[in-house]
């Protein structure tokens, strides 16, 4: 938000201008009068002149007001060169290439378009945001490697992601160390413990694990669920919400017999796992993963006659809500459901020109290839841009901690509805979406839940 406009007083030389041609304007006029008495003379002169003194003081201040009101118009927000911010960066940090750049590379477009369009609203008072991309490729060391330069770079101004939980909390001891600390607001990091770690520079706009965990759950115990197989990818991301799920059905249906087990991160072999998940005679299997051992384990489940649909459920979290599953897995994935920790774009009114503009910018087919969290994406970068704007421009810099102010105390407009923060970081009443692979594409089946 930019600040108020604020009138410029007129100068000593233009009012004195102003005075001289309204005295000139008087001087110009006919003088004569008929005959009349001296006194008579004298006195319509000096109230003569007193009204001239009256309209010229009356125009002087008109015309001051004029000028101060067109200072408002043709200079919104007050821009000068005072609160003009020399140069102004953000980062966006992810897995945009690699295992995981299903999920990063269309977070990333819709980073770009958010800052494109933000741009061309004229910036931060006039100062066009620069972009500085971090390709972590969902590897802790990288990301820190990438961070440790921007640390003390003040230009730098706040990161949207990092992406992966496991990433984001191996990041935050060292951002919040830097001076000002950096604040990032994730897109889609859901561990618990990325906010629970009490950093203040740690915001989400998406969803936790034990939201999402209490929403997958509920949505199996709806579903008439009994024998449940639950599993992990053996990462930081996927154990804790394999567990969360665990824990709400006992408490929540403990009449459902549960069988936990984790696969291995990069896992292809799925064999002897197929093997338990039938010998337990699973009716529904969870699978916390991040998208990348999902395809073969479908596969090879379909392959001992575990089809899901039809004598198996499957429900996936938000790395496998993503309809590129179905194509490598050969349709195995074909009727899995998986839950997603932001909102699908596409079903709200408020992301409709989003939308609209993120096909026109990236192809008709950009939203099938652009993964689970381009509208978070799009969002995170919206609140990090309106935080920035709103902070005080002091000796033409913009303040990391002024930033940080604004990202825990202001209400942000984004294509997924209003946003504000609690104090940990987090979206009170966050929405959790329920999805299912149906043709080529991932179908929102359920309205979002809070």
């Amino acid at each position: 938000m930019l600040g108020n406009a604020q009138p410029r007083h007129l100068p000593d030389n233009r009012l004195g201008e102003g005075a001289r041609l309204a005295r000139d304007h008087g001087a110009r006029h006919d003088t004569r009068m008929p005959e009349v008495s001296r006194q008579t003379v004298r006195d319509n002169a000096v109230a003569a002149s007193r009204k001239q003194f009256l309209m010229v003081d009356q125009t002087v201040y008109l015309v001051a007001i004029a000028i101060a009101g067109l200072a408002a118009c043709g200079n919104p927000g007050g821009t000068t060169a005072a609160n003009k911010p020399d140069k102004v960066q953000i980062a966006a940090e992810g897995p945009f290439t690699g295992a995981q750049a299903s999920i990063g590379a269309g977070a990333l477009q819709a980073i770009k378009l958010a800052l494109d369009d933000f741009n061309k609203k004229g910036g931060i008072h006039g100062t066009r945001v620069e972009l500085v991309i971090w390709d972590d490729a969902h590897n802790a060391e990288t990301a820190k490697r990438l961070q440790a330069g921007a640390l003390s770079d003040p230009k730098i101004l706040g990161i949207v992601g990092p992406m992966n939980s496991g990433v984001v909390e191996a990041s935050e001891p060292g951002l919040e160390s830097a001076n000002p600390p950096l604040p990032f607001v994730t897109e889609s990091a859901s561990a618990t413990r990325v906010t629970d770690a009490g950093f203040s520079v740690a915001h989400r706009v998406n969803a936790r694990d034990d939201v999402q965990a209490a929403v997958g759950g509920k949505f199996m115990i709806d579903q008439g669920a009994k024998r449940v197989e639950i599993l992990d990818s053996a990462t930081d991301y996927s154990r804790p919400l394999a567990d969360a799920v665990v824990s709400y059905l006992k408490s929540n249906a403990p009449s459902i017999v549960i069988d936990r087990n984790s696969a291995r991160n990069g896992q292809k072999d799925f064999g002897t796992l197929v093997t338990r998940i039938k010998s337990f005679n699973a009716d529904w299997v969870f699978f916390a993963d991040e998208g990348t051992e999902t395809a073969p384990l479908v596969q090879q489940m379909a392959h001992a006659n575990l089809k899901i649909g039809q004598n198996i459920q499957f429900l996936g979290t938000d790395g496998e809500n993503d309809p590129s599953i179905i194509t490598t897995s050969q349709g195995a994935y074909l009727g899995a459901y998986a839950s997603n920790i932001t909102p699908d774009p596409q079903s709200l009114p408020s992301a409709a020109r989003f939308v609209a503009a993120f096909e026109a910018e990236y192809g008709s087919d950009a939203i099938s290839k652009a993964g689970p969290f381009y509208g978070s994406a799009y969002a995170a970068t919206e609140v990090l841009l309106q935080a920035i704007s709103s902070a005080a421009v002091n000796n033409r810099k913009i303040s990391r901690a002024d930033v940080i102010n604004h990202l825990g105390s202001d209400t942000f407009t984004t294509i997924l509805g209003p946003i504000k923060f609690d104090r940990k970081g987090d979206v009170p009443n966050a929405t959790v979406g329920i999805f299912q692979a149906k043709g080529t594409q991932m179908v929102a089946v359920k309205q979002p839940t809070g």
